[in-house]
């Protein structure tokens, strides 16, 4: 698909040309009014106002030119801090531009104007008082009362309280992030993509604000946003809202910044970019985009506004400061560029977004920092990996042509820091037109299907989260290995189970088996060996196993019933009833072509 936004529509965005900003007002600083969105308030539910302000300044995207804040004081007694930002309101057309090619369109509606978003988390009134500074001073107004409701909400994702492995909502319940990446795209991609993941179990999805669309920054002249694709973000959150999915939200993916006078680089995706001397910007190349004071003065306006529009949504897991940031064209050693940079914007996330939101990072395939991971600002771990870069930079060719011990190696490198982790994108690589005809030929997605069992059945705190969501996923409707997890995990009381990994004695020549056993509930994983994708896309003979037992260590005398899952379809196939015996449980293993998934439940 195309965009095409005509002139009136890029400067209203603030594309203007070098040296001139579009947004440049002399006016009176005053707040001439504020109200609010709809009179029907309810907790949990996104509250909205409308702010008419005038002041001096020349962009309006620097809160050291004007900042406009929310005070807002609680039914609790507490008082809070919210930013405001500038909004645009759209209007969204596709126009049909023959078979599968659609032209989507934005057109302005109304001026820019001021908003404030917040969501309050009880019920009760809210008096919001709205403060206005710029070079002539500050100004503030009446104080303006939002009457609450009850409502219903599980409130934002933490670490949780009763294992740090493990997610939770603020009421406790148990989160555990099944879903894919969903990076980018066309709104229309997004009005398919997110009700079908939604609709087979799916409760995550990762979201990308640096690249194309949704690029509020990096496109424009340094300091300037790009308020239509702001909008499309909006459209994607609200979405997400209707629809349950909690994204993971990644602020930035740059990996090289062209130097003033040097062609730029534009088939990364990534540049031009605004920070450039090019571009009005202080930097001369990537280095000084994380050590330079102005670089990380634009760089925190940018996430201002970002927790300004969006961090009222508790649909936004965490924020992603960068997508793999061991690529960046910073000299080695990065980690002392990179590491010291990212704790510093995550601190200050925290101390904007009041809602105390996760922050994390994320590296490059099977690149491992453990000083990115210890630090305490990043509060879960993530690992990226794909059959492709891992065949050409590891060397050991075996593992990748089976996605389980290919993960199983890595993720064993993450469990040393006591929080959560993710496997946070994986699949068979696509850029290279070998690999990329290898997972075309995987039909049924088979290494999808073990990436996506493997973290679970290792004490991740979600499923492997697949990369290629448009050409492979949507594109073969393989949404159903989400269900077939959902389905098996609805109801494991992740967070109060004390789970650990499970000791499995079982014939390894011919089966994976990983699992976890926990205090009355156990669940494991079991692998026909031969059942990989590589033999599959090569036609190579897969025979079942046959005649099979496992045995588990760790449970003490008493019985216990076994569900057999299909571990495809996500559904019980059969029970059995068996004793422990000598702190073992052992259980046969059915006729197994592909893989299958056990619940064993201690009989009260």
């Amino acid at each position: 698909m195309h965009l095409r936004i005509g002139l009136l529509l890029a400067l209203a965005c603030g594309m203007a040309q070098a040296g001139v900003s579009q947004w440049k007002k002399d006016e009176t600083l005053a707040i001439h009014k504020v109200e609010a969105l709809g009179r029907d308030h309810a907790c949990w539910q996104r509250v909205e106002l409308r702010i008419d302000a005038g002041g001096t300044y020349t962009t309006p995207f620097d809160p050291d030119e004007i900042a406009i804040d929310a005070v807002i004081g609680t039914p609790a007694g507490k008082t809070m801090r919210v930013p405001a930002f500038l909004y645009q309101p759209f209007e969204w057309q596709m126009r049909s531009k023959g078979a599968n090619d659609f032209e989507e369109t934005l057109y302005t509606m109304g001026t820019p104007e001021w908003r404030v978003r917040f969501t309050p988390v009880l019920p009760g009134k809210y008096s919001v008082r709205i403060e206005a500074r710029d070079h002539s001073g500050k100004v503030s107004s009446p104080p303006l009362v939002v009457n609450v409701r009850p409502g219903t909400g599980h409130g934002y994702v933490r670490v949780s309280k009763k294992d740090p492995r493990y997610f939770e909502f603020d009421d406790g319940t148990p989160y555990f992030a099944i879903g894919e990446n969903l990076c980018w795209g066309p709104l229309a991609d997004f009005y398919r993509w997110i009700p079908r993941l939604a609709k087979n179990g799916g409760n995550f999805a990762r979201l990308w604000l640096g690249n194309g669309r949704l690029n509020v920054e990096g496109e424009t002249r340094s300091g300037e946003y790009r308020l239509d694709n702001a909008w499309r973000v909006d459209q994607i959150i609200e979405l997400s809202e209707e629809h349950g999915i909690y994204q993971k939200v990644s602020i930035e993916a740059i990996r090289n910044l062209a130097a003033e006078g040097v062609p730029k680089r534009t088939n990364d995706g990534f540049t031009p970019f605004s920070y450039a001397k090019a571009n009005g910007g202080p930097c001369q190349s990537m280095k000084d985009f994380f050590e330079l004071p102005e670089a990380k003065r634009l760089f925190r306006n940018r996430l201002r506004y970002i927790v300004a529009r969006w961090g009222y949504s508790p649909n936004i897991m965490a924020w992603e400061l960068w997508n793999e940031f061991n690529t960046v064209a910073v000299p080695k050693p990065k980690e002392d560029v990179i590491i010291p940079w990212s704790r510093e914007m995550c601190r200050y996330l925290k101390s904007i977004d009041t809602t105390g939101r996760l922050t994390t990072n994320s590296l490059g395939s099977f690149d491992f920092w453990p000083d990115l991971w210890a630090a305490p600002e990043h509060e879960f771990s993530q690992m990226h990996g794909y059959y492709g870069w891992h065949r050409k930079n590891d060397g050991d060719e075996e593992p990748a042509r089976a996605m389980t011990p290919l993960m199983i190696k890595w993720l064993d490198k993450l469990t040393a820091y006591k929080k959560p982790y993710l496997w946070a994108e994986f699949g068979i690589e696509r850029q290279f037109p070998t690999e990329r005809e290898y997972c075309d030929k995987d039909k049924e997605g088979v290494h999808m299907h073990a990436g996506m069992w493997t973290p679970v059945m290792h004490g991740a705190a979600g499923s492997g989260h697949m990369w290629w969501w448009d050409s492979y996923v949507d594109r073969k409707d393989l949404y159903f290995h989400m269900k077939a997890i959902a389905n098996f995990v609805k109801g494991i009381p992740w967070t109060t189970a004390g789970f650990k990994q499970a000791s499995i004695q079982v014939n390894r020549d011919k089966l994976n088996a990983l699992g976890l056993h926990g205090n009355g509930l156990s669940i494991l994983w079991l692998e026909n060996k031969a059942h990989t994708w590589w033999n599959v896309v090569h036609d190579e003979r897969i025979p079942a196993v046959e005649g099979e037992s496992i045995q588990v260590e760790g449970f003490a005398a008493g019985k216990y019933v076994v569900e057999y899952w299909d571990s495809w379809k996500g559904v019980v196939t059969g029970k059995k009833q068996i004793e422990s015996k000598a702190n073992r449980l052992t259980t046969p293993v059915p006729k197994l072509e592909r893989d299958i998934a056990l619940k064993i439940v201690a009989v009260k």
